[in-house]
């Protein structure tokens, strides 16, 4: 109750300041050549032909940024979001008010393909993207799933191309086993991970590969079915003989199973990648863990080069017929030879959907964004082979830009402060207060710097300013009212 007032109160004391900042952004965006040019440059070119593109999900940060992306490159933009009572909510959603958009829906999700379908064809779409995120009800994996066979009545039905995995790769990418068979047939480098029944297969493993590192364990299955249920075990040790002393103390037995997985020496990495017809054509690596110090040198630069490398074969081995968004995690090692030391990656799995790119597509450009997605309409698939319309050689590929994100400070946090200074064993019931602290100030924040609000654009900033004053407090009066209803 205390939250929904507060939002409320600073809706109603920012009010007037925003104002000004919205009718400064629409002045500068009709009095700025500068604010609109490449739109209107572009459409003044007469060789230009416009496509148009239907993105779902727009109410996510990365899906609003790709449909301005589109909208600046001089496209028309159909918006669409997804969510269970679609239509029925009586207060317009912040992304309705923006003015990329030529025509808006809601699509229900009980009724998603069908929707889309009809709403491709009465708008003549030349291309879908779809950005729906994972929320509370349904999963990232699940929404991937019926993109994927969505994608094929739409494409079975329409000319409209799908920037999704058909069901079949979505169905093996989907499945962390099926995923690594499926690398490891077509000879890419994947994680090693062994299911061992004795301990003699054990030591046969570690022999048979000296330099690598595993971590010993039971299977989730069997966690908690003895007192070494969760144990997980480094191998190998420093000595010969702590190797062999620590793998005589593990009951293995064909009853007891453990799990060998190898690790890396220097870490998770994730690559996310926009893949079109079995080519990169965007690429964003980071390091697993936030806020670590990595992509400041050179030796990193020569790692991102290496992992570009691996993605470049781990696209063109799955072929043409994979065009989508995908995050691959990847483990990284080092080999030491006589006078030289050389990375090693692995692949070790994979999330899909756009939701899972979600950093690449806010951090690309829209010209490079654009012109990757349009690739797709420059091949022709004739009987299940693809073809180029254009010369190859005349029209070189463009070279893929690899992101590597800026090192940016953690934001402060008084539960985590709280929980690194151990005050829960003094007093545990602070944790809720500084849990609801965080979440007034992250809130306070993304009133107060409203430039850093994912909603607010200089050429299209009405749906920044509609979610603060209107349909935020709306909302907020709504749970107000509605829990005083639950009281009575």
């Amino acid at each position: 109750m205390i939250l929904h007032l507060l939002h409320i109160i600073i809706s109603c004391i920012l009010l007037p300041l925003d104002n000004a900042i919205l009718i400064a952004a629409y002045l500068w965006r009709h009095l700025s050549p500068s604010a609109t040019h490449h739109r209107q440059t572009t459409l003044r070119d007469v060789q230009f032909y416009p496509k148009t593109a239907l993105i779902t999900g727009v109410d996510t940060p990365h899906g609003l940024a790709v449909a301005r992306a589109w909208y600046q490159q001089g496209h028309r933009v159909i918006g669409a979001d997804i969510s269970p009572h679609a239509g029925h909510d009586l207060i317009p959603a912040s992304q309705n008010m923006s003015t990329v958009f030529a025509a808006f829906y809601h699509i229900p999700s009980a009724h998603y393909t069908t929707r889309l379908l009809d709403i491709i064809q009465r708008e003549k779409a030349d291309l879908w993207i779809p950005c729906t995120g994972p929320d509370e009800n349904n999963r990232g994996d699940d929404a991937s799933e019926n993109d994927a066979a969505a994608k094929q009545v739409i494409e079975s039905y329409t000319n409209c191309t799908c920037i999704t995995l058909d069901p079949a790769l979505a169905r093996c990418f989907r499945n962390p086993e099926s995923f690594i068979r499926d690398l490891a047939e077509k000879g890419l480098p994947v994680i090693e991970s062994h299911q061992v029944q004795t301990r003699d297969s054990v030591h046969k493993i570690l022999h048979r590969s000296p330099t690598k590192v595993y971590h010993v364990r039971r299977p989730s299955f069997l966690k908690g079915a003895g007192s070494d249920g969760h144990a997980t075990i480094t191998l190998p040790k420093r000595t010969m003989s702590l190797t062999y002393s620590e793998v005589s103390e593990m009951q293995i037995s064909k009853d007891q199973p453990w799990v060998m997985q190898q690790q890396s020496r220097l870490g998770e990495f994730y690559a996310q990648v926009l893949v079109v017809r079995g080519e990169v054509k965007a690429l964003r690596v980071s390091a697993a863990e936030k806020h670590a110090r990595w992509g400041r040198s050179r030796l990193d630069q020569g790692l991102a080069a290496a992992i570009h490398k691996l993605m470049d074969r781990f696209a063109a081995r799955c072929g043409p017929r994979m065009t989508g968004h995908l995050c691959v995690r990847l483990m990284v090692d080092e080999e030491f030879d006589a006078n030289q030391v050389r990375y090693v990656i692995h692949i070790g799995g994979c999330a899909q959907g756009a939701g899972a790119t979600a950093d690449l597509l806010l951090e690309v450009s829209p010209r490079v964004l654009v012109r990757s997605y349009l690739s797709i309409l420059s091949s022709l698939q004739v009987n299940g082979v693809v073809s180029s319309t254009y010369c190859k050689e005349s029209h070189p590929r463009p070279q893929v830009e690899v992101i590597i994100p800026p090192l940016r400070r953690r934001r402060f946090s008084l539960y985590r402060q709280g929980r690194e200074s151990g005050i829960r064993r003094i007093l545990p019931a602070l944790y809720p207060a500084m849990q609801e602290t965080d979440k007034v100030m992250g809130e306070a924040a993304n009133l107060l710097f409203f430039w850093l609000n994912w909603r607010f654009c200089s050429f299209d900033p009405l749906p920044w300013w509609w979610h603060v004053h209107v349909y935020q407090p709306l909302r907020d009066v709504e749970a107000i009212l509605g829990s005083a209803n639950e009281r009575k």
